[in-house]
């Protein structure tokens, strides 16, 4: 901080409708190197905030930004809280985000596999329907049951938000799990999907458009909000800090 100001040098990338924002919430160091030294403050766009549009596979109208902060003078008005609380804040989000995330893929999954078995029921090779094959219909089994299964535990994590709130210490493991396990299914169904409708799931327009259009971007939420991989080690490890001294086989 300087004065009323604090004067902000870095970066951000991957910031979605940067390229549309006139504000940016941003989490900056004011402190130490720990999580004490992090605050959030409201940046407002300046000469000095420079966005630099990203080209991504999922949406160009996504208005995804590299932001480079080149001494951006931010009023000290424009801080969240106190300084050395943006941990806090971050970790706040992330909960209901993961959610979110699992609700809107589950959807299109869902969407996803209907318009496979429509295909997979008026498609015939030879006069018999594609439905007809067992490999098909293998598939077509492997799509429901995991969608049906994952939508299960979908159902109970949102109860419990409901019951304990979305920041109950109780749930950050199983939302975690929970969207590990979405984007684990998304992949099976985008690749089955593919498989069942041939050259029409590659194809972005016609009957495959939907197929194809999932499986182009259906990877991406396996990155945001918390990898695959950090978010299974963190629901292990919340299980490891709950694991009762006294159990043992």
């Amino acid at each position: 901080a300087s004065g009323e100001n604090y004067v902000v040098a870095g970066t951000k990338k991957w910031i979605t409708a940067g390229q549309y924002s006139d504000w940016f919430v941003t989490a900056v160091r004011t402190g130490g190197k720990n999580a004490a030294g992090v605050s959030m403050i409201l940046v407002p766009k300046s000469d000095q905030v420079i966005c630099s549009k990203i080209k991504t596979k999922y949406s160009s109208a996504a208005g995804t930004v590299f932001i480079a902060y080149e001494d951006a003078v931010v009023p000290t008005k424009c801080l969240f809280g106190k300084e050395g609380k943006g941990f806090q804040i971050i970790m706040s989000n992330f909960n209901h985000e993961r959610w979110m995330i699992c609700v809107v893929n589950l959807a299109r999954a869902r969407k996803c596999t209907e318009e496979t078995f429509k295909w997979a029921m008026q498609r015939k090779i030879f006069g018999t329907k594609l439905v007809e094959q067992a490999v098909i219909r293998e598939k077509l089994a492997q799509m429901f049951s995991s969608l049906e299964t994952v939508t299960a535990l979908q159902y109970e994590v949102t109860y419990s938000m409901c019951q304990k709130g979305s920041q109950s210490p109780l749930l950050g493991g199983r939302i975690a799990l929970l969207k590990y396990t979405v984007t684990r299914i998304c992949h099976l169904i985008a690749d089955n999907a593919v498989q069942i409708l041939g050259g029409r799931g590659v194809t972005r327009t016609g009957m495959g458009r939907i197929v194809e259009a999932f499986h182009r971007v259906y990877k991406i939420p396996a990155v945001y909000g918390g990898s695959e991989e950090i978010l299974a080690d963190l629901a292990v490890r919340m299980a490891i800090k709950a694991f009762p001294a006294e159990a043992k086989l």
